[in-house]
């Protein structure tokens, strides 16, 4: 709209500029007649023209521009021209004189001016552009640098949150801030994880005790039925927690990098290991198992590894379902295990949190895959989640 009311504007001045010159052009014709009583002769200029015509004596002399198109014998072609018509009274004989200008020329500077004009506006975006962006550059650097300072800050280091100086104030305060927020929350972050850590070998001891107490009470014979029930339950309650803790602690040792000793593990021969132990498991709810395992290395603790796969198979049994199946296909960098289970899908925001469960009523603590995802982070591999329907349940270990 603004390129359109600018050619609309500078079309009316050039036009005004050209009426002015016509005005120009009458005066001194009228000027010339009043001075020497004849008309002056009609000179030839280049794209004005000059006609006289003899006419009747008019009712009324009104001066008349106008504009109108026109054949230019010379060029052969049509032309668009500006024109003045009024009268002159010479010696009681009246004239109608027309002097027109073209305005070809006008067109072409209308076109050159908003050429220039636009490759001017054009120029002033790009070096405008540019400079914006290396002085913004320089100015937002500090920020992107507290930024990208902030992605790479882990609570579980050790190390605290220092940023660069930089001598914008804005950026300083935040700074500032953002250092005094970061390092209350890592400290925070430390003093709960030395509490989780210290409390679960507290628990080691009484649970220890606990189960051994209840381990003579079983084997005494003058329980009562109803009491031996209560030791039961008292006794698989004790287990939970004791598995609780064990696993609590194993997260605990794995944030705090006590599985440092890494190796290549041949994870074709680990996996066809862990099968064979899982076997019975597998017939206790007659579940087919499909395996397709090439060669495969990876390097990683192998305590971690045992773990890893010890979680993974034992999901792939405890949430599959009666004659239902496990798919386990390994190559060069991809581990994916399939288990059928649940018709509908699992939350993954979900999933790899701890003591996430499918069912409230399940016996799990909900820790499993969190350990699992714990294990892929310290191990330099990912774990993923997918589900094909009807019930199938896919985890995709890539490295």
């Amino acid at each position: 709209m603004g390129c359109i009311a600018f050619a609309i504007l500078l079309r009316y001045v050039i036009i005004s500029q050209v009426d002015d010159d016509l005005e120009i052009e009458k005066n001194e014709i009228t000027a010339y007649v009043s001075q020497h009583g004849y008309l002056p002769g009609i000179i030839k200029v280049h794209d004005q023209y000059t006609t006289y015509k003899t006419i009747d004596k008019p009712a009324v002399t009104k001066t008349k521009i106008y504009t109108y198109n026109a054949y230019d014998s010379m060029d052969h072609e049509e032309v668009l021209l500006r024109s003045i018509q009024f009268i002159v009274n010479t010696n009681n004989t009246y004239t109608l004189i027309n002097v027109s200008k073209s305005l070809e020329s006008v067109d072409e500077l209308m076109q050159t001016i908003i050429l220039i004009t636009i490759t001017l506006i054009l120029l002033i975006l790009i070096v405008t552009f540019i400079i914006n962006r290396i002085i913004l550059r320089k100015l937002w650097k500090p920020f992107y640098e507290t930024l990208e300072s902030t992605q790479q800050f882990n609570l579980s280091d050790s190390q605290p949150l220092n940023f660069d100086n930089t001598d914008i104030d804005e950026f300083r305060h935040l700074n500032i801030i953002l250092n005094g927020a970061f390092n209350k929350a890592q400290q925070d972050y430390h003093s709960l994880k030395e509490f989780t850590e210290n409390a679960s070998h507290e628990l080691q001891t009484p649970v220890a005790v606990i189960k051994s107490r209840l381990d003579n009470l079983i084997q005494d014979e003058n329980l009562t039925q109803q009491q031996s029930h209560s030791v039961e339950e008292a006794y698989n309650a004790l287990n939970r927690l004791n598995k609780l803790n064990q696993s609590l602690l194993l997260l605990t040792k794995i944030e705090n990098g006590q599985f440092s000793a890494i190796k290549q593990i041949n994870l074709k021969e680990k996996t066809e290991n862990k099968l064979n132990q899982f076997c019975e498991l597998w017939q206790g709810k007659n579940i087919k198992v499909q395996k397709t395992l090439e060669e495969a290395n990876i390097e990683m603790n192998e305590n971690l590894a045992d773990m890893l796969l010890n979680n993974l198979l034992g999901n792939a049994v405890k949430h599959n379902i009666y004659n239902g199946s496990v798919e386990i296909h390994l190559n060069q960098n991809l581990f994916i295990i399939t288990n059928t289970g649940l018709n509908h899908p699992l939350d993954e925001n979900l999933l790899f949190t701890r003591f996430y469960k499918t069912n409230a009523d399940s016996e799990s603590n909900g820790l499993g895959l969190s350990i699992v995802k714990q294990i892929c982070n310290v191990s330099a591999c990912s774990i993923a989640y997918s589900f094909s329907a009807p019930d199938k349940h896919s985890f995709i270990l890539k490295w």
